[in-house]
């Protein structure tokens, strides 16, 4: 009755029947949710991906999986047309699973229920992959296991895999051409003409063949590999040696590519020697420890899984790894059916199979197949069309609606057994010159089939992107907030090289369409659009930067960054309100530069998809829409209230609101650094000032303290390396005394400088500027001196005061010099002379001691560090050599003692000069400093590690009624004058489907009714207004109330507040 199609239908348990599509590996809504089918009727890896390689094992960027069978085709056990569905009885009929029903297995079946089991008793599964590598972007690989589920061994068979063609489609499939290669088993079409739907340029299309079944008991060596009917669902066996069941040893190696000294002792099911045993150094029977502590497994020290990673082929390095499962250290390899496979064997490594090649090669047209009957519902005549053993060519130059049809027959298909059947299709735009000459060559076409063979030949691993970012975009006025996580950088790794981690940078792209194709501009050298242009790029500081010369494709080269330091916000400030964007974050990898010609760096895919409205129906988790707009009339932005700043380091740390949407209202944060102490200026800790320190600030930390002090940020030069930490392993510290300690990252900037984004806040470090030489022996670097907090407190004479050049690091503090009317208010005190150096490093002979002062030098950081003001040493340099010190014309050097007690006696030694101090600029004694003046001379100094910083968030006003009736006068419509079309309005790319209108209202409150009315006084259109809080604008669509199109003209709006009962009325007009 035409109620169903005899033929394939999908397997029940391979996908979340909830929703639509069959499982993707990006998309967890559509894996089965109870788990994937394992053996009979078990579950298996609920929740993760069901990977060709195991649980949660994908080395594709985008994967698919799906089965079906052909249990519904009763084509030859059902009357056709009987309304009462009777069944043939005469003659024999094949009933695959004669002990089988429709619905025996699953219940819920509704069509041909309680019918015998149809067809020929095939379960096909199917999976189908994709690299968004610059090199394989354009391939996509299907693998097809055909699996032999009937109770019966078919003795003659063959799998055929055919496409039907329509390039470009302007004239729907007739006016195509094709050729077949037969050297590389590769078919292509393309547009006879040239031109697609809409004047555009159309690809080349091609069909690569891969992969044949395995004729494993014939004695014949199919695939020429040296080794006769090896087969990939063998079990592992015993230990053979090297040359066992190699029959043709040249043969063998030239093959797999492999010398002689490569062979060594293996299991007789891995035929091609290519599993990797691992190292148990300790013999413990895993590879891996539980850290009770973290709750985590961690690789064993020194120990490799290699490819002994048990069924679920999940090993230690996978971040998935959750314990030591069947098969794992067992030093064999494993194969069971259903369950999981091993890495390099049986299901899972592609050159175990005997295969039998491509047999036919058909190249036809629609009418020539209708007349001769060679289609999939003659199923006599279309079997005799695969197994014709002919290879069509050439369609001719007469454009034709064709297909291809690739085929390997004829071999026995016995029960249980699964063969495979695989193809590559590729894509890629050619010169339509060279595809009609006499060699029909497609250069671009070539080299993916190269690519394609590589990566198939790999079994189906090729270089992948690292882990996907998650982005989110806060809407802003005039502009748009961007944050991302730290998944990429922090969990990639990249299976095709070890396992390493291999991530590089970030690009962020922006488009006015949902299809990217505005940020699409870079081409290649023929003018082939290649590339996105990223509005903003970030990469490691790792000397991995520029143009990554190696897997060009095309000339175009993939640019790696410049070495600018890793962040995980940007603000894009260069957008217009109201119009809506697109944006992306991707990250990449450097690619392989020594394998061949290299692997060119690869990024993340950017998935978008619509409806046929093109409506968005579902966004990557890398991708983010949002439209720019204003805040709306009385809303008031949240705010930080700074609690407690009493440090002693002498940067200020600013906290800012970076994306209000992500701020946690009402929460407490503290800030702590890391301090790295690198030594002293003195040696020898006897002549050690107590104060005699070399530190410098090389992380931070801040916790939130209202949820039980969470660590929910940290930055130093090891976990996070921003261009705020810069790494100076390669610079020393060195001390007067010989002492040096390698400075492994410091901050430093001359500028204002950012921490990365956490919980929609930020810090704003200020003054983190140096307070360390960049150098051995230089002078104070700009910025060691605190120039903002230097100068006079009480009076304003002329005073000069330089820094020592070589030990002023170890003691950064804040110094007040002051001045008193008695002589002798501070009298030198050493009684060790020696060790005392002068600003510029050398050690006076012309020092005077025993002289009295009418001033004194205190170090007041010394009131926080000890609790007490710390009197500093004062030295005189006779400048003028005449033994006496004369105020105006000789310098006092400023410095540190070190005490030692010996006995009842007091040893005083010199612990490091500080600063030196004169008055050589002033013209008498009448303008020395007076009574009660004080100068402050003040050091940039790093933040102790018992510095905090508190500060709370206090969350945003909805709604304050009286800003609210004052911004409603700022109330706009956008454009105005509405003329035809603006950049609002979003871009279709379907010919049958118009561009949506918009007008916008800007600064309106968030609850709030807009009528529209003609300039004669008729209602138009209402809106009932009831945005988010924050949300400023609405979109009009201009259409009537009746969603008619309005007409050109003046138009009348006026807007009535729902919290205050503001009004604002305004006009615009419309020209069409």
């Amino acid at each position: 009755e035409g109620t169903i199609g005899w033929g394939f239908y999908p397997a029940r348990g391979y996908t979340n029947e909830a929703q639509d599509y069959i499982a993707m590996s990006n998309k967890a809504d559509s894996w089965p949710p109870l788990g994937w089918p394992s053996r009979g009727f078990d579950k298996k890896w609920p929740g993760e991906w069901n990977g060709r390689f195991g649980r949660g094992i994908q080395y594709a960027a985008l994967e698919c999986y799906y089965a079906f069978n052909d249990a519904q085709d009763l084509e030859y056990i059902v009357k056709r047309n009987d309304p009462n569905e009777g069944l043939i009885t005469e003659g024999p009929r094949y009933k695959p699973r004669p002990n089988v029903k429709i619905g025996d297995i699953d219940p819920s079946v509704t069509v041909q229920k309680g019918f015998p089991w149809g067809g020929m008793g095939l379960r096909i599964s199917t999976r189908g992959f994709q690299w968004n590598n610059p090199e394989a972007r354009d391939i996509i690989f299907w693998e097809f296991d055909v699996s032999n589920i009937s109770d019966y061994n078919i003795p003659v068979s063959g799998f055929a895999f055919v496409t039907d063609l329509s390039v470009g489609d302007e004239h729907g499939g007739d006016d195509d051409t094709g050729y077949f290669d037969t050297l590389l088993d590769m078919a292509y079409a393309w547009d006879w003409d040239g031109v697609a739907v809409g004047g555009r340029t159309p690809g080349t299309f091609g069909v690569a063949f891969l992969e044949s079944p395995g004729v494993a008991y014939d004695g014949i060596d199919n695939d020429d590999d040296g080794i006769i009917d090896e087969k990939r669902d063998n079990p592992a066996g015993t230990l053979v040696d090297p040359l066992y069941n190699i029959y043709d040893v040249n043969r063998f190696l030239s093959f797999y590519n492999l010398k002689e000294e490569n062979l060594r002792e293996h299991f007789e099911g891995d035929e091609d020697q290519d599993w990797q045993d691992g190292i148990d150094l300790n013999n413990d029977g895993d590879y891996s420890y539980f850290d009770e502590a973290k709750q985590l497994w961690f690789p064993d020290k020194g120990e490799t899984a290699g490819d002994d990673v048990g069924l679920d082929g999940v090993g230690p390095t996978d971040l998935n790894y959750n314990g030591p499962d069947e098969g794992e250290c067992n030093h064999v390899p494993d194969f069971k059916e259903g369950e999981g496979c091993e890495p390099n064997f049986a299901a899972t490594d592609v050159s175990e199979s005997d295969m039998l090649g491509l047999t036919t090669f058909r190249l036809s047209d629609y009418s020539e197949r209708g007349a001769n009957f060679w289609t999939p519902p003659n199923d006599k005549e279309f079997f005799t069309y695969l197994d014709s053993h002919l290879f069509d060519e050439y369609t001719g130059s007469t454009p034709k609606a064709i297909d291809f049809l690739f085929s390997s027959s004829t071999f026995p298909f016995y029960k249980g057994r699964t063969e495979r059947i695989s193809i590559a299709m590729v894509h890629a735009y050619e010169n339509l010159a060279t595809l009609i000459g006499p060699g029909h060559e497609a250069p671009n076409l070539f080299n993916l089939k190269e690519i394609a063979q590589i990566i198939y030949e790999s079994d189906y691993r090729f270089a992948q992107p690292p882990k996907m970012p998650t982005l989110n975009a806060t809407a802003a006025d005039g502009k748009v907030i961007l944050t991302w996580d730290d998944v990429a950088d922090k969990l990639t790794r990249e299976p095709f090289i070890g396992n390493i981690n291999d991530f590089e940078g970030y690009k962020l792209y922006r488009a006015t369409d949902k299809l990217f194709s505005d940020a699409e501009i870079v081409t290649n050298s023929q003018g082939v659009k290649m590339f996105k242009k990223p509005i903003y790029q970030c990469d490691l500081i790792d000397t991995i930067y520029g143009h990554a010369n190696y897997g060009v494709v095309g000339g175009a080269e993939f640019y790696l960054g410049d070495d600018t330091g890793i962040s995980h916000y940007f603000v894009d400030e260069t957008v217009q309100n109201g119009r809506t964007y697109y944006y992306a974050i991707v990250a990449y990898d450097y690619g392989i530069p020594d394998i061949g010609n290299g692997i060119a760096p690869a990024e993340n895919n950017i998935v978008i998809e619509l409806d046929e409205a093109e409506e968005i129906v579902r966004l990557g988790e890398n991708v983010a829409v949002v439209t720019p707009k204003p805040s709306a009339a009385g809303f008031q932005d949240p705010s930080i209230k700074i609690e407690n700043t009493n440090t002693i380091g002498s940067s200020t740390i600013t906290p800012q609101i970076y994306d209000y949407n992500r701020i946690l209202p009402g929460h407490t944060y503290k800030v702590k650094f890391n301090v790295d102490t690198l030594g002293y200026m003195k040696k020898n800790v006897k002549e050690r000032s107590p104060f005699d320190l070399v530190s410098v600030n090389n992380g931070i930390s801040i916790y939130d303290v209202t949820n039980n002090n969470k660590l929910v940020y940290t930055e130093d030069y090891l976990n996070f390396p921003l261009e705020n930490i810069i790494e100076r392993d390669d610079k020393n510290i060195s001390y007067l005394e010989g002492q040096s300690k390698a400075v492994k990252g410091k901050f430093y900037s001359s500028e204002d400088i950012f921490t990365d984004s956490f919980d929609g806040l930020q810090l704003m470090l200020s003054g983190m500027n140096g307070y360390l030489p960049t150098a051995v022996y230089q002078p104070i670097p700009a910025g060691g001196i605190n120039l903002e907090n230097t100068g006079w407190l009480v009076g304003n004479s002329t005073i000069n005061v330089e820094p020592s050049f070589f030990e002023y690091y170890a003691f950064p503090y804040e110094y007040h010099i002051v001045f008193t009317n008695n002589s002798s208010v501070y009298t030198n005190r050493l009684n060790r002379k020696t060790g005392i150096n002068n600003i510029e490093r050398s050690a006076s002979p012309n020092y005077l001691f025993d002289q009295s002062f009418s001033f004194y030098v205190t170090n007041q950081t010394a009131l926080a560090l000890t609790g007490k003001l710390d009197t500093l040493e004062l030295v005189v340099e006779d400048l003028n050599g005449n033994g006496e010190y004369d105020m105006l014309e000789d310098k006092v050097l400023v410095g540190h003692v070190a005490i030692q007690t010996i006995g009842s006696q007091q040893l005083i030694s010199w612990g490091g000069t500080v600063f030196g101090m004169d008055f050589r600029g002033v013209g008498s004694e009448s303008e020395l400093p007076k009574a009660g003046d004080i100068y402050k001379y003040d050091f940039s100094r790093p933040f102790t590690a018992n510095d905090s910083i508190t500060f709370t968030v206090n969350g945003a006003v909805n709604v304050d009624k009286n800003s609210l009736n004052a911004d409603m006068d700022e109330i706009k419509v956008v454009p105005n004058p509405y003329v035809m079309t603006n950049s609002m309005e979003p871009a279709v790319a379907n010919k049958f489907l118009n561009q949506r209108r918009r007008l916008m209202f800007t600064h309106i409150p968030a609850e709030c009714d807009i009528r529209i009315y003609t300039s004669s006084g008729v209602l138009v259109d209402e809106i009932k207004v009831d945005n988010e809080p924050s949300d400023g604008i609405v979109h009009w669509d201009l259409l009537s109330k009746e969603d008619l199109e309005i007409a050109a003209g003046m138009y009348i709006y006026h807007i009535k507040s729902k919290q205050t009962g503001k009004e604002k009325i305004g006009k615009f007009a419309v020209i069409k």
